[in-house]
């Protein structure tokens, strides 16, 4: 009832492992170029005045996380 099993060929788990994730990455080379282009977010123009401010929040915060 104890029989041992065959040891694995694992060169060929490899080859076949190798071969599924090539076709997968040629897949997505083929599908690549045909999906849409996002645009790029508009450059903003912040003046001085627009400016983050730190509040007393925010003030409090950086004080506890010094060490």
């Amino acid at each position: 009832m104890n029989e041992l099993k065959p040891s694995a060929n694992l060169g060929r788990r490899g080859f076949l492992l190798a071969g599924g994730i090539g076709s997968v990455g040629a897949v997505a080379a083929v599908v690549a170029p045909k999906a849409a282009k996002v645009p790029l977010a508009p450059k903003t123009t912040a003046g001085v005045d627009e400016r983050y401010v730190a509040g007393e929040r925010a003030s409090r915060y950086y004080d506890t996380t010094r060490v």
